[in-house]
């Protein structure tokens, strides 16, 4: 009885100092952050609450005044936020990496995309598809202002295209409105009715490493950094490393 009385008490202490951790993140990481999260919850007694959204949502928010206590963005978006002031000095870790593939409705057959010409076809062949709209997305920039232009078919793939505005846009491919999508393959992964085909091309995809920092002004600062340690250790990265992303 006086052993567990303890334990109750302990409990009682733990969670009287806990604190809930707010933060803006990209949604290339949702799953696997979300996997990681209930394992810091376990173990620290905080809660996080995360919103997600493309990093060009991410910049208007900020712009607007919106904040939390730790933002998760592309590593080559971060000197921009900080450069706004956004970011506090000296937090940043990255946390894992993600290249671009290729999905199709589950049961279509698969195309091939393994070389610069074969992806080019496809795309041709193809009578519709989707990628994040350029504008919001660091996966439908690349796609759209690398790829597409080295290619030579830009304004041939745009006409049959239908921009994602943000979340999985595999799902339109489930669905049926569309029939591929390209997008960040962690984002096309947990889809339901779609198969992953593959990244493209080494010479044609892009690997883009997400990283966490503490935001300036930050509620809490330390628990922040305590959140963002956790998710660079190797207990934390494992949960990125089960749902596709490379180590930074």
């Amino acid at each position: 009885m006086r052993f567990t009385a303890t334990i109750a008490i302990a409990l009682l202490a733990l969670n009287a100092h806990a604190v809930e951790i707010t933060v803006m993140s990209g949604g290339a990481v949702k799953s696997a952050f979300t996997d990681a999260v209930k394992l810091y919850e376990q173990k620290s007694g905080n809660k996080v609450s995360a919103t997600f959204a493309p990093a060009g949502d991410l910049r208007k928010k900020i712009a607007a005044g919106e904040s939390a206590d730790v933002l998760i963005v592309p590593r080559e978006n971060v000197p921009e936020f900080d450069k706004a002031g956004a970011l506090a000095s000296g937090t940043q870790r990255d946390l894992a990496g993600v290249a671009m593939g290729a999905a199709v409705r589950k049961g279509a057959p698969m195309p091939d995309i393994s070389t610069p010409e074969a992806l080019k076809r496809t795309l041709l062949e193809t009578k519709s598809l989707t990628y994040m709209d350029p504008t919001r997305g660091t996966s439908g920039k690349h796609f759209d202002e690398s790829v597409l232009p080295a290619l030579g078919i830009r304004d041939e793939v745009r006409k049959k295209a239908v921009l994602g505005e943000g979340g999985y846009i595999a799902e339109k491919v489930a669905s049926g409105e569309v029939d591929m999508a390209f997008h960040q393959m962690t984002e096309m992964l947990p889809v339901a009715g779609v198969t992953v085909v593959g990244p493209l091309p080494k010479e044609l995809n892009k690997v883009t490493v997400y990283a966490a920092s503490v935001m300036k002004g930050a509620k809490h600062p330390e628990e922040a950094k305590g959140l963002i340690d956790f998710l660079a250790s190797p207990e934390g990265r494992k949960a990125f490393l089960d749902r596709g992303f490379s180590s930074p």
